[in-house]
């Protein structure tokens, strides 16, 4: 994925950028819908789960127009959490990461161990006499391992980031091509972001105030960190001018 540096507010701004942060952040009685809400019904849900890499994502969409996603990391606590589907960028991520290291260990140990199994049967008629053949069928054991390594390391996810702050608010990680399974569910998915939008249409500058809200409101839930948080706050704050 392509990084792009983002243009940030000029310093003689910031100021008026921080005071609107502040009224945005310090006004109780414009609480977030998504917390004042009665839970809707589910119209549809979808689930992924991958053993190998310790993952799992429930997906369900509600028919407020809202998103129900319970996610289990192997490096975190398990999540569940609500999304207002209005402040959904309606094109996802696909986000790839291959572990190369583990891929390159294994290609090399196979390399390896063929060679030694070529050499053996070439020389002798008996190479399982041979010292060199039964440590290149370890090495080819051990070449199983790391290409496990390899499998679990690897993933894909379809992300759902958030429109101006760009913070990923639904992630759904699995295999390479494992969410292609749930291609009906997320052209459902896109047409209901769409329809929040078109249901609750609001001014620039409120729609940026209670993208922040929501934001806010997932920090608190711990499905942003800190600086996913912060980062995310940065740009919508610049998008005010």
């Amino acid at each position: 994925m392509n990084a792009r540096a983002e243009i940030l507010p000029t310093v003689a701004r910031m100021p008026i950028a921080r005071a609107e942060h502040i009224s945005i952040e310090s006004a109780p009685e414009e609480a977030p819908p998504s917390v004042r809400r009665a839970r809707g019904k589910i119209r549809a849900t979808y689930a992924l789960k991958s053993t190998l890499r310790g993952c799992e994502t429930e997906l369900a969409l509600l028919d407020d127009h809202f998103l129900s996603v319970r996610s289990v990391r192997p490096d975190g606590l398990p999540k569940k959490y609500d999304v207002d589907l209005r402040f959904a960028n309606a094109k996802p991520v696909r986000v790839r990461e291959i572990s190369w290291t583990w891929l390159i260990v294994t290609i090399g140990l196979v390399v390896l161990a063929a060679g030694a199994i070529l050499s053996a049967l070439s020389a002798t008629a008996t190479p399982w006499d041979r010292p060199g053949f039964i440590a290149a069928l370890i090495t080819l054991l051990v070449s199983v391992g790391t290409f496990l390594l390899f499998l679990r390391r690897t993933t894909e996810s379809l992300q759902f980031r958030s429109v101006h702050g760009n913070a990923t608010l639904v992630s759904v990680t699995g295999g390479i091509g494992s969410a292609r399974g749930g291609k009906l569910f997320f052209v459902e998915l896109i047409k209901d972001i769409n329809a929040a939008k078109a249901a609750r249409p609001h001014e620039k500058p409120q729609f940026l105030r209670d993208e922040m809200r929501e934001h806010h409101r997932l920090r608190e839930l711990g499905v942003l960190t800190e600086a996913e948080y912060e980062a995310s706050k940065m740009r919508i704050l610049s998008a005010h001018s």
